[in-house]
């Protein structure tokens, strides 16, 4: 069997016993078994877990988006003529999955739905929400004393989580209390960052340890996703000069549809 075009491929999973080859589009690839794609660039295992069925949280993103896009056509809401309302192309399910695995670390089933499902990063608050390739270079441990490319290099942050260390304590969980909070600051403040520069960015990493800064943002506050202890997939926003968290009450899903319909509310009053 072998079919040309998108309009001619179904699903020919159920009969395996087929050698099939499906071309006409650039790097389509099936992983059913006798089956071989190719085909169109950024589209991958159409019959597997790459591509699930869209949420509802997914597929009312989309809809708030395009409304916010329409209503904002001048771009005057703050960041939006960066991320003009619109989301990078999906991420492949197992690309999270390797992304988890490499950084020791499970992400909250809504936020991975945005990934796979609405955008790999793009609009949202502030300057917009960041690609899981720039979740990388934002969070992870190794970055922490050299330059990034892309806009890191315009406001570097301070949250250098990657990977998740398991054994340590996770700060960020429903037992904070502003004396646990200023207890750590003090302690960490008694590490010379001079003569220990080992122990302090240790002790430092402990306190955002669980939480990926998932925004490009200039803002002194910045919105964080909690990736471990008992408030996993919420949101809190995090200070570059340790103040204490601010928790915002909301989970991921909540966060960012609460954004774009905060959007829509501004604009159609205008």
């Amino acid at each position: 069997m072998n079919i040309i075009g998108l309009d001619k491929i179904r699903k020919i999973s159920d009969n395996t016993d087929l050698e099939t080859n499906l071309t006409g589009l650039d790097m389509i690839r099936c992983d059913d078994e006798g089956v071989n794609i190719t085909g169109l660039d950024s589209i991958r295992s159409i019959f597997t877990n790459d591509f699930p069925k869209m949420s509802a949280f997914a597929m009312e993103l989309i809809r708030l988006a395009s409304t916010a896009k329409e209503l904002d056509d001048g771009l005057k809401q703050y960041g939006s003529d960066l991320h003009r309302y619109e989301f990078a192309p999906v991420a492949a399910l197992s690309d999270v999955r390797d992304f988890e695995e490499r950084h020791n670390i499970k992400l909250p089933q809504s936020y991975v739905e945005f990934l796979t499902q609405v955008g790999n990063g793009g609009a949202g608050p502030d300057f917009g929400l960041l690609s899981l390739q720039q979740l990388e270079l934002r969070n992870f441990y190794a970055h922490s004393n050299r330059s990034v490319p892309y806009s890191m290099a315009r406001c570097e942050s301070d949250f250098y989580t990657f990977p998740f260390t398991s054994s340590k304590p996770v700060m960020l969980d429903s037992s904070l209390t502003e004396s646990k909070w200023d207890d750590a600051c003090t302690a960490l403040s008694e590490i010379s960052p001079n003569e220990r520069p080992a122990d302090y960015e240790e002790r430092r990493r402990e306190l955002y340890n669980g939480v990926i800064q998932i925004v490009d943002t200039d803002s002194s506050f910045c919105p964080v996703l909690i990736c471990a202890g008992d408030m996993n997939g919420e949101i809190m926003e995090f200070s570059h000069d340790l103040d204490m968290p601010k928790y915002v009450g909301k989970c991921f899903e909540d966060w960012i549809t609460g954004y774009f319909e905060d959007v829509i509310r501004r604009f159609s009053r205008k």
